[in-house]
């Protein structure tokens, strides 16, 4: 039996999906796992998650965390010296987002197969040069291979090291909660129109949802001035964030028909899914996001970014969604916005159920986590 050690920032309602089915797959084929954590929760994720939803081996970690900006930073010395025990075969790095994930590979043993986990793409990468791209080529060329959502992470991984080809890349998708974002939006949706009436949505209007935290890189008021001539659609922001005020200040300067529920726990954003008609994300820079993935599970048509990393993985072409550069196709995205405007619930109904297509194509989960579960024996061999 082999054992993988996974390193990662915080539990998270999305990873106890992934992390359970990989308890229920893995063993079955010859390795055993845990989870090592570096905090409990970070301050703009306050996600509750239940302690009998936890059917896997993981540790939480004490450490330093100081809060810069939007960054939040894990320092860990308790996890670093868990690492250099010599009693695992596999270690991956969730990424490179804190001092933790930065010495994380100095501190692995020289046999373990290191493995950095990527979601990052080069539209979501601020420093491409210099010291930055420097210290990402340092931690890149530590490891043996890569884990990836998709062919952007590829190119972002050669694009910092350029003889990254020499090594191995397995693919894992972000994974999702299916259970909740296919099947209980699925079962909600019986019932859409007292939903929707809930949300003070009329039977002839246009429900979208836009679930984002409100922070700039999220691109929201750049989308919001999109609306201004749009007819027949009432739009929902799911999130929290620093652009509150100025958000309400845009809505209620050009009496846009939006809504800023502020945060909330995944089991009430099921209601807003199931109950909507459009999903939106116009994210000016977004490494590999969940929510578009959610949406697809729970059967809606996507108006996303062309620069989140995922977006070939989520658009089946045009058969369930649309895409626009927010940054350099302004006029492209309000096209598309009017044209959607303009479409029958029916039209986008069939849209969405093409998303619902797309997701057990590319999502599912059991069959995700075992194909990736034989990558991971082959780079054992």
């Amino acid at each position: 039996m082999k054992k993988l050690l996974y390193i990662t920032n915080i539990p998270a309602p999305y990873r106890q999906k992934r992390y359970n089915l990989m308890q229920e797959i893995f063993p079955k084929n010859g390795i055993e796992f845990d989870v090592l954590y570096m905090a409990e929760i970070e301050p703009d994720r306050n996600w509750i998650i239940p302690s009998e939803s936890f059917r896997y081996n993981y540790l939480i970690f004490k450490g330093i965390h100081p809060e810069i900006g939007n960054f939040h930073a894990h320092f860990n010395p308790g996890l670093l010296l868990r690492l250099m025990k010599k009693d695992y075969d596999i270690a991956i790095v969730g990424g490179m987002a804190s001092p933790s994930h930065w010495l994380a590979p100095f501190f692995i043993p020289e046999k373990v197969i290191k493995v950095m986990s990527v979601e990052s793409n080069l539209f979501s990468t601020v420093r491409k040069k210099g010291f930055g791209a420097k210290i990402k080529e340092l931690l890149l060329n530590k490891m043996d291979a890569y884990q990836v959502t998709g062919t952007p992470q590829m190119d972002y991984i050669n694009f910092f090291l350029k003889k990254s080809s020499k090594k191995k890349f397995i693919k894992l998708p972000n994974l999702i909660d299916e259970e909740v974002f296919r099947d209980a939006v699925s079962s909600l949706r019986k019932n859409q129109k007292q939903l929707r009436n809930s949300f003070g949505v009329n039977e002839n209007t246009q429900m979208w949802v836009l679930p984002a935290r409100l922070i700039p890189l999220k691109g929201i008021i750049p989308f919001l001035n999109l609306l201004k001539d749009v007819k027949n659609y009432q739009l929902f922001i799911i999130g929290d964030g620093e652009l509150k005020n100025e958000i309400i200040d845009i809505i209620t300067k050009d009496n846009l028909p939006v809504t800023l529920t502020g945060f909330i726990q995944q089991d009430e954003i099921v209601n807003y899914y199931a109950a909507a008609d459009m999903f939106i994300l116009p994210s000016l820079r977004d490494a590999s996001p969940l929510s578009a993935i959610e949406a697809c599970a729970s059967g809606l048509p996507l108006l996303v970014s062309s620069r989140i990393g995922n977006l070939e993985d989520v658009l089946d072409g045009l058969k369930n969604g649309w895409h626009y550069d927010p940054i350099n196709e302004i006029e492209k995205g309000r096209t598309i916005v009017k044209r959607i405007s303009q479409m029958s619930r029916e039209e986008l109904k069939v849209m969405g159920n093409n998303s619902l297509d797309r997701y057990n194509e590319i999502f599912d989960g059991r069959k995700c986590i075992e194909s990736y579960v034989k990558e991971l024996n082959a780079l054992t061999k």
